[in-house]
């Protein structure tokens, strides 16, 4: 029952942001836009700032962060692979710097493992702010690179730049996010 609960109530909060984010693009509010996907141009919904309780906050983070993941997975397949499938990556390159955009809104205060036991993230996002800014720009810089890279689909750029994108990775991880609990 409850992850049957879970899925829907993250449904919703999609939901309500897909339609916040339509109804701020015709009154062109900056704060909450969504964060557009570079290879379709389509938008990839965020839920807006201040309208989730902290534990809805967690819900969301934890379901985007698996979709980033999911995509770093494929990436990963594709370029171990003898053929890889340049689109199927540059989709999922896309993805990510869609989203990779949108992680500072993800960690709310009081969203931490003082509200949801199963959170990875550490104190240091919210005691450390500055740190945690200066990792996700280093993420924001890599990604950004990885989806330009990817988008002109040399494949052996791409393995340079996965490696380079998996350190960035790492130096947020190693600091604001602890063991699976």
């Amino acid at each position: 029952m409850k992850p049957l609960l879970l899925t829907a109530s993250i449904a919703a909060l999609i939901a309500v942001a897909a339609c916040n984010q339509a109804e701020q693009a015709s009154t062109n509010q900056s704060q909450n836009e969504a964060v557009p996907d570079n290879a379709t141009g389509n938008a990839v919904a965020s839920a807006p700032q201040g309208s989730v309780s902290p534990e809805q906050a967690y819900d969301i983070r934890h379901e985007r962060y698996e979709e980033m993941g999911d995509s770093l997975k494929a990436i990963n397949r594709e370029l171990k692979g003898g053929s890889p499938d340049v689109p199927r990556i540059q989709r999922e390159a896309a993805t990510l710097a869609g989203l990779a955009g949108q992680i500072p809104s993800w960690f709310p205060p009081g969203s931490g493992p003082d509200v949801h036991t199963k959170s990875r993230a550490k104190a240091e996002v919210w005691s450390d702010p500055q740190g945690f800014a200066r990792a996700h720009a280093g993420y924001m810089e890599q990604i950004q690179r990885f989806n330009q890279i990817a988008q002109a689909g040399d494949v052996n750029a791409i393995r340079t730049a996965a490696d380079e994108l998996g350190k960035s990775c790492r130096n947020c991880h190693e600091r604001f996010r602890g063991p699976e609990r």
